[in-house]
């Protein structure tokens, strides 16, 4: 019996460094399950929190997104309207500028049927200016032919000037001619004196009346009398006289005579 105390004993002891071996395996087991639920947990908060940062910044990225493609909405919108307000100037300066050209067109067309009426107007004007500065040098009165030519003289060349002023002279000296011998017809009583009186007096118009012709080429073709012949054949448009008035003088002549 006292054998086995020992054994027993050293048993007891086994037993008891077995137990609490096992209880020091079980807690180092179990520290280490805890650790590495510590370690699993830590990982998986830390993977949660990765995954948070990362869904956050998923987040942010997308409201980046967002923020930016509402910008580019914004930007493209701003910039279609822009492009609808330019849109709408360039048609309204175009149509302004089309309105334009159709007014300036048809200003254009007034203008140049303006024109034309007024070089056809000026056309009859000259013709009927040619026809009524040949038909005036024809038609116009010795007294008005006369004081045309005088008023005439300073706008001519000086030499063809004097020559005119010279035949004025003439045409006066045989006009006073002519009516100083009329009266002496009236006042001669013997036939003989009245004859000669009579040839004095023919000879004086026919002179005169040559010089007279002499005087109408004058005015007609003279470049330097072109004012005077202006100025006669508008009286003769306004006034168309001149022909009765020769019948006139003529008549009172022949009376004379």
């Amino acid at each position: 019996m006292e054998v086995w105390i020992p054994w027993i004993a050293a048993l007891t002891l086994v037993a008891a460094a077995l137990a609490a071996w096992r209880r020091a395996a079980v807690e180092a087991q179990a520290r280490t399950e805890a650790e590495e639920r510590a370690r699993q947990e830590a990982q998986a908060r830390t993977e949660a929190e990765e995954r948070a940062r990362q869904e956050a910044q998923a987040r942010t990225e997308a409201e980046e997104r967002a923020r930016q493609e509402a910008q580019a909405r914004t930007e493209a919108e701003e910039r279609a309207r822009k492009e609808a307000q330019a849109r709408t100037k360039a048609e309204e300066r175009a149509r302004k500028e089309a309105q334009a050209r159709t007014e300036a067109e048809e200003r254009a067309r007034k203008e140049a049927q303006a024109r034309r009426d007024a070089e056809r107007r000026a056309a009859r004007l000259g013709a009927d200016l040619s026809e009524a500065r040949v038909e005036v040098a024809k038609s116009v009165s010795e007294r008005d032919l006369v004081l045309a030519l005088k008023r005439g003289l300073p706008s001519m060349d000086p030499e063809r000037g004097r020559r005119l002023e010279n035949q004025l002279e003439t045409l006066a000296r045989l006009r006073a001619s002519e009516d100083q011998i009329c009266k002496e017809l009236e006042a001669a009583a013997d036939e003989a004196v009245r004859a000669q009186l009579l040839k004095k007096i023919q000879k004086c118009r026919f002179d005169a009346e040559a010089l007279v012709q002499r005087l109408r080429h004058v005015l007609e073709q003279d470049p330097d009398l072109q004012a005077v012949r202006l100025s006669l054949a508008w009286g003769v448009r306004v006034s168309t006289s001149s022909k009765t008035n020769n019948k006139t003088n003529n008549k009172k002549t022949d009376n004379k005579e």
